[in-house]
């Protein structure tokens, strides 16, 4: 492709026009007016250079190729006129169903407002109505719980005698606990040594037992022995009378 830097220090003309061509062309904002207006100062100098015609060729080149970029230009200005207008309708639906979507969503907002006030409007006057309710409540609970304290007061009085009645009885109470403990312990050391006693006594009585069947066999035995005794001396007898002549 032709390169867009355009040579023309072949003219004989001022730097500052040579700088000027070449800036707007490299910036691709040169237009056909400006560049004729350009020619035209080339064309009124009194003095042109032999390779005028050359360099007119070159400049029209020029000319042709900066014409070619401002078609390409306009045509993609053209697509993006298009694009954006495609993009601005969409939006512009875009926008009308979204107010149209606000505009039936606030209505519907508006009455649901409306429902919830007169629902809290009716729920405000059936709570005022409970809050004068128990008002009314809480003065008669104050006023019974007065009269109750003033009664708990009294019984207060009653109940704290009653306790300094029962600490005094309760302090009888310990001493007469105090020396029942000590009888009591009498009385125990006094079981103890009846249980001693019983337990000597029972032990006696078991001895005596033994004694008393000891007894009781040494009796039949001397029962025994004297039946035996009574047997030899009566069979002495017999001998004895069985041995004497009989005409003594």
């Amino acid at each position: 492709m032709q390169s867009n830097e355009i040579k023309v220090t072949s003219f004989r003309v001022s730097q500052e026009v040579k700088e000027n061509i070449q800036r707007l062309t490299e910036q691709r904002q040169l237009s056909t007016n400006q560049l004729f207006e350009e020619l035209i100062t080339l064309a009124d100098k009194k003095s042109p250079d032999p390779l005028t015609l050359e360099e007119n060729a070159a400049l029209e080149a020029a000319l042709n190729q900066v014409l070619a970029l401002f078609h390409e230009r306009a045509t993609r200005l053209e697509v993006q006129q298009n694009e954006h207008e495609r993009i601005s309708s969409r939006y512009k639906k875009t926008v009308q169903d979204l107010e149209q979507s606000v505009i039936l969503e606030s209505e519907q907002l508006k009455e649901e407002y409306e429902l919830q006030v007169s629902t809290h409007e009716a729920e405000i006057a059936q709570l005022q109505d409970q809050m004068d309710r128990l008002l009314a409540e809480k003065q008669v609970a104050h006023d019974t719980l007065e009269t109750e304290r003033a009664s708990f007061k009294e019984e207060l009085k009653h109940h704290k005698r009653a306790i300094f009645n029962l600490e005094g009885d309760l302090k009888k109470l310990e001493d007469e606990r105090t020396q029942l403990n000590r009888q009591n312990q009498s009385l125990m050391d006094v079981v103890d040594d009846l249980k001693a006693r019983t337990r000597r006594s029972d032990q006696l009585e078991e001895e005596n037992q033994k004694l008393h069947l000891e007894v009781q066999l040494l009796r039949r035995e001397k029962e025994v022995f004297e039946n035996r005794m009574n047997e030899q001396i009566e069979l002495a007898v017999l001998r004895e009378r069985n041995h004497r002549p009989d005409n003594i």
